[in-house]
This record gives structure tokens, sequence and C-alpha cells, in this order.
């Protein structure tokens, strides 16, 4: 399920992959479909798939053409410094970054990582079914 505060309303998901960054759900801004595409790639190879390379996949700093960012309302200099999977800026960027996986069996790890710091914690668990 999926609940958004601007819209007010909630909704079923579908199966698939799905992306959410400072607005509604799957909007189709790059870094939300650059993120979307990597999770398909890092998903359809189970056996490689493990936290750091999700870790990796949320560091990306690239910043998309302008030609290629959205229109958002704000200046074209906060459209590129908030472009990035990962910001970087003096005044705003991404605080933490956080994985979640679970198998077949139930076993379920929770991995964060806070920046500037670097500091990771990692919890795991194991669900009944």
């Amino acid at each position: 399920m999926y609940y958004s505060s601007r819209t007010g309303k909630g909704q079923e998901l579908k199966p698939g992959i799905h992306g959410l960054s400072n607005h509604l759900l799957d909007t189709p801004w790059p870094k939300v479909a650059a993120a979307k595409e990597r999770m398909g790639k890092a998903l359809a190879d189970v056996e490689t798939t493990c936290g750091e390379n999700l870790f990796f996949l949320l560091s990306d700093i690239v910043v998309p053409s302008d030609d290629e960012l959205p229109l958002t309302g704000i200046s074209l200099e906060w459209e590129r410094a908030l472009a990035p999977i990962f910001i970087v800026n003096p005044d705003y960027g991404t605080r933490s970054s956080t994985v979640l996986l679970q198998d077949c069996t139930g076993h379920v790890t929770f991995m964060e990582r806070t920046f500037p710091e670097k500091i990771d914690v990692k919890y795991e668990i194991d669900i009944q079914y």
C-alpha cells in the first residue's frame, strides 16, 4: 500500500518496482527512473544482490542534463543540486540511506548508513509465516 499526504489518498501497489523521491510515487524524474532501472538489474541477479550493491545504487551523484531536469518551480541551480539520487549540498543533502532485504525463508535484514559520518547499523530478524 502507498499513501500520500499530498493527495490524501492511499492506493494498492501493483507488483513491480516502484520509486519514491520528494514527490508522488513513481514520478518520472530522472533519478527515480535511474534507480528503478538499476534496482531491476540488481534484482534480476539475486545471487549477487547484497546490501553493499544496493548502497552503491543509492550513492549515485550523477546530475542529469538540464533538459532532463523536472520543472518543479525552483531555480535551475536547485534543480541541479537536488537531481542526483544521492544529494550533496552544504545546505541540503542525503542524511541516510536504508536497505531492507527479505529472503524466501522470512529472514529480514535492515541496514542503514548515516551521513556524513558514514555510520552503519544493521538489524536482523526472522519472521515466522
